[in-house]
């Protein structure tokens, strides 16, 4: 079986990745760098761009062209008293000498956070990379991430303190603190420590409403917000093991509900994503049956397909073009209850249209919630 899809993987690539190149190369003709207006009159570069720092809807500069010239250090100084011009981000600066870093928690592409303190309380320190903070995109797409964090006032997403630095060199943002860490850490201790058996129970059931009511939340602001990286490392959990999410590095406003810039994580991202094309809210639900299957069975999304039998790995993008085909699709364990199985299986419907939204996600959720309820009394 597994060899099967194996080969269809190879007829699947073949198709898609043309469809998807041909997108993108049409798309990176249309799009030009997506810095800040006002950064750009300090670069030597004449280009245009559509978005601007002083929005939050600001989009992330997703070519690999970087966008320093040789008066570099110019640019930076000038980005560094656009940071002090800017409303939002004066209004959450908080002063870097009452920080105190301590050790570091997690690390990824662009950033790295860190376990620190700010006026007596445990938060959440992140940073951008060293060499990241020499690029002025990525300061452009950090500084969008701490507005946009900025704008978010709900109990089941992150919340900021705020922002401090003396120059670009040590900008951070500060955030609560969460102690249970984040869920794929939290499902890969109860499958391999607590050897939980697979499925639902209260508890898992409830990180899922809660992820549901973040995304309700989202949705329903005008203009909506998208995530557009919903997965179990971007939710993070409290001591209580209650559920906020996180990680708006790639969350953006879309004024006119649809999108076409393909961002995400392969394993959870939307069929239409992937393929370049127009894609609203149904992505996140997408995603979010995704986390699902992860709930259920304690693994990284279809983690029994990734190895053949020969032991070799099925790349991401051969799963996820498997997915996109309708050969592949989330499974669930025995264990997990039929109205939760079906519920999963509609937020990741091939056709965007069919996947219900985050408040029907959120009524079927509470009902099915009901249920754990009462069988523990």
């Amino acid at each position: 079986m597994v060899a099967a899809i194996a080969l269809a993987a190879v007829a699947a690539v073949l198709l898609i990745m043309g469809i998807v190149a041909w997108r993108n190369r049409r798309r990176d003709s249309e799009e030009k760098d997506s810095l800040s207006p006002s950064f750009q009159r300090h670069l030597s570069r004449d280009t245009k761009a559509n978005a601007s720092i002083d929005t939050v809807n600001t989009r992330l500069d997703t070519s690999s062209t970087d966008p320093f010239t040789e008066n570099s250090t110019t640019s930076l100084t000038a980005a560094q008293g656009e940071m002090w011009g800017d409303e939002i981000i004066t209004a959450m600066r908080i002063p870097l000498e009452k920080i105190t870093r301590g050790k570091l928690i997690s690390q990824g592409g662009y950033g790295m956070v860190y376990r620190g303190s700010y006026r007596g309380e445990v938060v959440a320190i992140k940073t951008l990379l060293p060499e990241q903070r020499k690029t002025l995109r990525q300061i452009n797409s950090f500084l969008s991430e701490i507005k946009m964090m900025a704008a978010m006032d709900h109990p089941r997403i992150v919340r900021l303190i705020g922002v401090a630095w003396d120059s670009l060199a040590d900008l951070c943002s500060v955030a609560e603190y969460m102690k249970g860490g984040d869920l794929r850490s939290f499902l890969n201790h109860v499958e391999y420590q607590e050897h939980r058996p697979h499925g639902f129970d209260f508890e898992k059931a409830r990180i899922a409403l809660h992820v549901a009511h973040s995304l309700t939340y989202l949705h329903s602001l005008d203009p909506l917000v998208l995530h557009r990286d919903l997965k179990s490392k971007n939710i993070l959990l409290t001591e209580n093991i209650e559920a906020k999410i996180t990680d708006f590095g790639v969350s953006r406003e879309s004024s006119d509900r649809t999108m076409t810039a393909g961002v995400g994580t392969s394993l959870w991202m939307a069929p239409e994503v992937m393929m370049g094309e127009r894609y609203g809210s149904s992505a996140d639900i997408f995603s979010f049956g995704v986390v699902l299957s992860e709930l259920d069975s304690h693994m990284l999304p279809y983690a029994e397909t990734k190895e053949t039998d020969s032991g070799r790995m099925i790349p991401d993008t051969a799963l996820l073009q498997l997915v996109s085909v309708g050969l592949l699709r989330i499974e669930f364990s025995s264990n997990a209850p039929q109205s939760l199985i079906d519920l999963a299986h509609a937020c990741v419907d091939l056709d965007p249209e069919a996947r219900p939204t985050a408040g029907e996600v959120l009524y079927r959720l509470q009902l099915i919630m009901k249920e754990y309820e009462s069988a523990t009394f």
